[in-house]
């Protein structure tokens, strides 16, 4: 993730929600005129410019924040919107208000909300930041690590209270598959360590 501040039209791409795997750009523009903030993902390989088309209607862009993985750019764009509905701040521009798109990104009556642009930037690379912490491998074997040891707590739970109702036979079953299941996570734990080690 790279943030920077930007001055409108400064930046090529065209709607990136048409590019998902190329490189992208979270953005955040204003618009005094119709009191208006709006968040925005747009592609950096494109040759429309998204930003200019914006600053014909008068909006502002004042951050930008690159993605190399564009998906990331939609998911935290996503992210913003629901943490700011969740807020309150549920009604968006018209779509007449905005004729080049992307209304349903927007936030109608900001100065009402009590919300400014440099407020949205800050809450744009907290979002940005957790996206892409979230998705690197120490985030993401911590999380491994932790729903193999709950779908293995849950089988020899399912086994117990299969044995509690008195239904041996399925315990004893699946009591097997469940020895199988984890002698498979024991046997990639130990390949790993050995790959590890070389």
């Amino acid at each position: 993730m790279n943030t920077n501040a930007a001055s409108a039209g400064s930046r090529q791409g065209r709607n990136f929600h048409s590019l998902v795997t190329a490189g992208a750009v979270l953005y955040i523009a204003e618009c005094h005129e119709l009191d208006a903030l709006k968040v925005g993902v747009t592609s950096r390989a494109s040759r429309t410019s998204r930003v200019r088309q914006h600053a014909r209607h008068g909006w502002h862009t004042t951050a930008e924040i690159y993605f190399d993985d564009g998906r990331q750019a939609f998911v935290a764009e996503q992210a913003i919107l629901a943490f700011l509905r969740a807020c309150g701040a549920r009604q968006t521009l018209r779509q007449d208000q905005l004729p080049q798109g992307g209304y349903t990104e927007t936030i109608a009556f900001a100065r009402q909300a009590h919300l400014s642009a440099g407020q949205l930037t800050a809450v744009a690379q907290i979002a940005a930041g957790i996206v892409e912490a979230t998705e690197r491998p120490p985030y993401t074997l911590e999380v491994w690590c932790r729903e193999v040891i709950e779908a293995v707590n849950e089988m020899v739970e399912y086994v117990l209270t299969l044995r509690r109702a008195g239904r041996r036979r399925e315990a004893e079953a699946f009591a097997v598959r469940t020895r199988l299941a984890v002698d498979e996570i024991i046997k990639a734990g130990e390949a790993a360590v050995r790959a590890l080690k070389s």
